[in-house]
């Protein structure tokens, strides 16, 4: 894989965000060590839809990153970022 199609796999994940139901993007990230609830996932909605094509180039804007932090909690969201690094590596 190369370095664009990794970033694409994170921002595909929060663009799953807008698309995909509240369980099927629990379950997508169960697989990544992530327990996400529901509240979590409908909080998370409104930083996905901010998504746009900068992010392919620039990565996930680290406002967004930060205001993530505050819905997950700092000990998640470790999780949640090693996910979306994972998914960019």
């Amino acid at each position: 894989m190369n370095g664009k199609d990794d970033v694409m796999n994170a921002i595909e994940f929060w663009e799953s965000l807008i698309s995909k139901s509240d369980k099927e993007i629990r379950k997508l990230a169960k697989q990544y060590g992530v327990d996400l609830t529901i509240e979590e996932i409908q909080q998370l909605r409104p930083l996905a839809q901010q998504a746009n094509i900068t992010w392919l180039i620039t990565g996930i804007p680290e406002n967004v990153l930060k205001q993530a932090e505050q819905i997950l909690g700092s000990k998640k969201y470790k999780k949640y970022k090693k996910m979306l690094d994972d998914l960019r590596n």
